[in-house]
């Protein structure tokens, strides 16, 4: 299967490009993704799956979601 995946600021440093097309296996989760992304500080990262966020690192993803990961940010 094909999604979609866009880095935005931090993360941008796992991939050459921000937004890219990248094939897992049939019920890849978003665990498979980072692993294959070598994203291992994973305390600190928000993943949203077609603009929704995901809690469980064992969330399956589907072919075409758009998966958004960023570090989180804040401000007063």
């Amino acid at each position: 299967m094909k999604i979609n995946v866009c880095l935005f600021g931090p993360m941008k440093k796992y991939a050459d490009k921000d937004k890219f097309q990248l094939e897992l296996e049939e019920g890849a989760t978003i665990t498979d993704l980072l692993d294959r992304l070598k994203i291992e500080d994973r305390i600190y990262i928000v993943v949203l799956i077609n603009g929704r966020r995901a809690y469980d690192e064992d969330e399956p993803l589907s072919d075409g979601a758009e998966v958004l990961i960023m570090a989180p940010t804040g401000g007063g």
